[in-house]
């Protein structure tokens, strides 16, 4: 029997986002209990319905290529394939190791990888957490206080180990030292590599050390740079 462990944050009014992103915005446009001011008004029924006002890279998303390439040729979300999204998949936790804002270096990552006896699949996904995601944080500093990986760690992964998709429990892979300056070298390995990263994750701890199937499929958005997914890791397969 398999197990499945949602990886998604939950959608709401204000949920955390990377700052320039716009805020999420949920609105009711009929309830049950007012149905007067409903759109239309069925006589067999009543219904409710929500409006949903959200960035493609809002809650819990995956960038697309032409979200940091701006040529032709890079692919919209909607023209990236879905094989990217439903792969092998490993999670490392990296609590305790790693300070707030801290780069996470080539050297702890591999160490971590040994450790756990864990390969990063090719074609597959790699998930991690720093421990320093709290949604409690008021959005700026839920900005600053997360750490992130270095470029040479990313490199490794994305080049040498050729995974398509990295993800963490916070709003980038980037540390949090280098996404305050806008500098973003994990991004720029991905428009180099033409590669994705999933961002917003949550419960990256209950999987850490694990190898699982992970699926996190995007939205058919046309022309999107990016989309909301419900991710989650398929255990005991």
């Amino acid at each position: 029997m398999y197990e499945i462990v949602d990886l998604s944050q939950e959608i709401y009014t204000d949920a955390p986002r990377f700052r320039g992103h716009p805020a999420t915005k949920i609105e009711y446009i009929a309830r049950h209990e007012d149905m007067e001011n409903a759109p239309i008004k069925p006589k067999d029924i009543t219904y409710a319905a929500m409006m949903l006002h959200m960035c493609d890279h809002g809650p819990t998303h995956t960038d697309s290529v032409s979200h940091i390439d701006e040529r032709e040729t890079a692919p919209n979300i909607d023209q990236s394939p879905l094989s990217m999204f439903l792969t092998r998949g490993v999670a490392l936790d990296f609590t305790g190791q790693v300070e707030p804002k801290q780069e996470i270096s080539l050297q702890l990552l591999q160490d971590e990888l040994t450790k756990r006896n864990l390969t990063p699949p090719k074609e597959g996904t790699l998930l991690f957490t720093g421990g320093h995601y709290r949604r409690t944080f008021p959005r700026e500093e839920y900005i600053s206080e997360y750490p992130g990986l270095g470029r040479e760690a990313a490199d490794f992964l994305y080049r040498e180990c050729g995974v398509v998709n990295i993800g963490q429990d916070a709003p980038s892979i980037d540390a949090g030292v280098n996404a305050n300056d806008l500098i973003f070298p994990c991004h720029v390995i991905c428009r180099e590599l033409q590669r994705h990263n999933t961002e917003n994750l949550a419960n990256i701890e209950e999987v850490a050390g694990k190898e699982f199937l992970y699926a996190g499929l995007p939205l058919k958005i046309r022309n999107g740079t990016g989309s909301p997914v419900r991710a989650a890791a398929i255990l005991n397969l």
